[in-house]
């Protein structure tokens, strides 16, 4: 399995971390999701799930693979892409297996609505440890969609407005006043095969 840990500070790069993630640089692009978190963030860390970084909360993840970004396409400016981490609440219409069941069907309502979107991953949330792990209460799920650009991101996450409310539509598994998310960069790459083995 895999950890994600919110560190307590942006400059900081854990020993065992695979990838930091931290807070992009492009201020449109952050503006997208201005809806109060659940915790405050100025950067996460991946790594394996033996490891626990200083800081908190700290999820202990099951990944489960939307898509992964072709091979054969790099971003024209590695920085500039787009991480977006969600932390989501199910609705309290859906046991959590409904839940699951609703959440990877999520792949092909993305697949079908957000033709820009270069790699979607899930993860179920197994526990959380650490620091602050009681802000985290209510969190099942963690959602990492990567945009090859900004202008991807903040002009072409729908294909259109239509759908855009088909997406929307289908929906009804999350809580979704209670889910939020953060636009980040991802170090030392930020391209998308910059992620943890699932193990």
């Amino acid at each position: 399995m895999t950890r994600l840990t919110v560190l307590d500070t942006r400059s900081e790069h854990p020993e065992h971390a695979v990838i930091v993630d931290r807070v992009h640089p492009d201020e449109t692009a952050r503006s997208r999701f201005r809806r109060r978190s659940g915790f405050a963030a100025n950067a996460f860390a991946w790594s394996a799930d033996t490891v626990c970084p200083n800081g908190g909360p700290s999820f202990v993840l099951r990944e489960h693979i939307g898509w992964l970004a072709p091979d054969d396409v790099s971003p024209a400016d590695a920085p500039d892409v787009v991480k977006q981490i969600s932390f989501l609440h199910k609705s309290d219409a859906f046991d959590i297996d409904q839940f699951r069941v609703s959440y990877r069907h999520h792949v092909h309502v993305a697949r079908r609505h957000m033709h820009t979107l270069w790699q979607y991953v899930q993860y179920d949330v197994v526990r959380v440890e650490g620091a602050r792990a009681e802000l985290a209460d209510g969190i099942v799920a963690v959602s990492v969609l990567w945009f090859r650009s900004t202008d991807d991101f903040c002009n072409r996450y729908f294909a259109s407005p239509e759908d855009q409310a088909q997406f929307q539509s289908e929906e009804g598994f999350l809580d979704l006043s209670k889910a939020f998310s953060f636009v980040l960069t991802s170090l030392p790459s930020a391209g998308p095969a910059d992620r943890p083995a699932d193990v």
